[in-house]
């Protein structure tokens, strides 16, 4: 993958998964921790698992190095029974992450969240590659590979959509816009999925303008492209949703003070957008729509 992807996949992913340093249950019932990271290889959602994928699982859980309450790096022993505490309260599921904490001694720390995140990130790209629609990923704009890393952190890397793999295998990016969607279309995946396609579009523009493949585009025409810059940035604007909230406007007043401008929270002060196309161009983004 270009450079820009993996340097923006933490602040493009972290609104939509959150940051959780503990074990919970996802909302089909598997065990997950980090951004996303799911360390649970029971097939059946909301289902106990076999022996088989018990340990299969532990032995995913086991990847990360998790410690108590002191510090003290856990044992094997421990984070098994971490995790069977978790996957027992499948009627906890739908309560969301925070229903897990206490029920949990464990954590992990954000250097090893991170670590996690790209060592999963790499392993799918692999597995992305080794299939002939993606057999020239790695020219891809940086757009679209962020988009299709995307679909596979939610799906896994083997998804099967017959149509968006045609699109792609021919690099019609507009094509693949209108095929990357899928469900339920709702929470977070209705945002990803609109994340997705925006930047499938973005890729599509990238070409045609003959702009630098290897940067990550963003077009700050709207709330939504400036929430997106604002991620790449560091600041907190909220999921990447479109709507110009309290958040959103916070971020805005940040930025705007750490440029010594008037922090009036207008996602579209001249100045301000000057100021943040600036700095997205600093960090090797491409800007659009200024």
């Amino acid at each position: 993958m270009h450079q820009g992807v993996h340097d923006y996949w933490i602040g493009f992913n972290d609104p939509l998964e959150g940051r959780v340093a503990f074990m919970y249950l996802d909302q089909k019932g598997w065990v997950s921790t980090g951004i996303g990271n799911k360390i649970d290889e029971t097939r059946q959602p909301n289902s106990k698992p076999t022996p088989e994928e018990r340990a299969a699982s532990l032995a995913l859980a086991g990847e990360l190095r998790w410690l108590d309450g002191s510090g003290v790096e856990a044992t094997p022993d421990q984070v098994a029974a971490e995790w069977d505490a978790v996957k027992s309260r499948l009627d906890l599921a739908p309560s969301g992450h925070l229903a897990f904490q206490p029920l949990t001694s464990l954590h992990v720390e954000n250097d090893e969240i991170d670590r996690h995140v790209f060592a999963k990130l790499e392993q799918m790209e692999s597995v992305l590659v080794g299939r002939p629609p993606f057999a020239d990923f790695a020219s891809w704009p940086a757009n679209a590979q962020l988009a299709a890393l995307s679909m596979c952190w939610a799906l896994g890397p083997a998804f099967q959509f017959p149509k968006f793999q045609s699109h792609v295998s021919v690099r019609n990016w507009t094509g693949a816009a209108e095929e990357c969607h899928f469900t339920p279309d709702v929470g977070t995946i209705r945002i990803r999925n609109l994340l997705d396609r925006s930047h499938f579009l973005l890729a599509q523009r990238v070409e045609v303008q003959g702009l630098p493949p290897e940067r990550v585009a963003l077009d700050l025409s709207d709330v939504f492209g400036v929430q997106g810059a604002l991620l790449a940035l560091g600041f907190k604007p909220g999921a990447q949703d479109g709507q110009d909230g309290p958040r959103t406007q916070g971020a805005v007043r940040a930025f705007q003070s750490e440029s010594g401008l008037d922090p009036n929270g207008s996602f579209s002060d001249p100045a301000m957008l000057g100021a943040l196309a600036s700095r997205l161009d600093g960090a090797s983004f491409s800007v659009m729509g200024v």
